[in-house]
């Protein structure tokens, strides 16, 4: 081999290696391989969406139809995609896994019963409050400079806020396959949970959420969900 064609050969295994590392560690909303990235020194994930006010509203096509309201961040590959806020191509267990690389761990304490009980008035189990690191969450526009609070987004009108906690769940991820990665309520079925409500609360006011009356982005629009775990 002559040294011209060693030297293309070192520059085409250095340019690949170089732009496989790149695409590692920055978010592209575009690719399902790259729209997850794990800062572990932050205590922070980042997760790459589109964004649907349409669908967590139950507007479509002009016409209005029932949807739970507690959806806002669904894997695409989930039964709950087609009602959720934002949607992801990042997987239930893609998600948690992050999650505890950045040092966080699963409460795992909500049973299937918190749901499937949610009926019954007398039955403990849709009480509970899911459990597991505390957990921040915010939302950067693409193109924008400033991450916003949900709360700027959503309209809680009980004003209970949000007390986002890692709740994991793994277990129960194949009997609904609904895909929620994050859920307004302490559902079973979430990865990470609102503790500030329990599916008793749900079933006492369907419609708590809502978004703002303010100018929000268009249907479409790509953001990124930033998790931080809290100490």
């Amino acid at each position: 081999m002559s040294k011209l064609e060693i030297s293309l050969a070192l520059y085409f295994f250095f340019f690949i290696g170089c732009d496989k590392n790149h695409a590692e560690t920055h978010l592209n909303s575009t690719s399902k391989a790259t729209s997850l990235a794990v800062d572990s020194l932050a205590g922070e994930v980042r997760v790459a969406a589109t964004f649907h006010p349409n669908k967590f509203s139950g507007i479509l096509s002009g016409l209005v139809s029932f949807v739970p309201n507690y959806h806002f961040l669904v894997w695409d590959d989930g039964r709950a995609s087609h009602e959720a806020l934002f949607v992801t191509t990042v997987s239930d267990s893609q998600f948690i896994s992050a999650l505890m690389k950045i040092g966080a761990s699963p409460g795992n304490n909500l049973t299937l019963e918190a749901w499937d009980k949610r009926h019954d008035a007398k039955h403990p189990a849709p009480q509970t409050r899911i459990t597991g690191t505390p957990i921040s969450i915010s939302i950067l526009w693409e193109n924008a400079k400033k991450e916003i609070a949900i709360s700027e987004l959503l309209d809680d009108s009980d004003g209970k806020g949000f007390d986002f906690r890692f709740g994991g769940n793994l277990e129960h991820q194949h009997h609904w396959h609904s895909g929620c990665v994050v859920c307004l309520y302490s559902c079973p079925g979430s990865k990470v949970g609102n503790a500030a409500y329990t599916i008793r609360d749900y079933m006492a006011n369907e419609k708590r959420f809502r978004l703002k009356e303010a100018i929000w982005p268009h249907a479409g629009t790509r953001a990124t969900i930033v998790f931080r775990a809290q100490k």
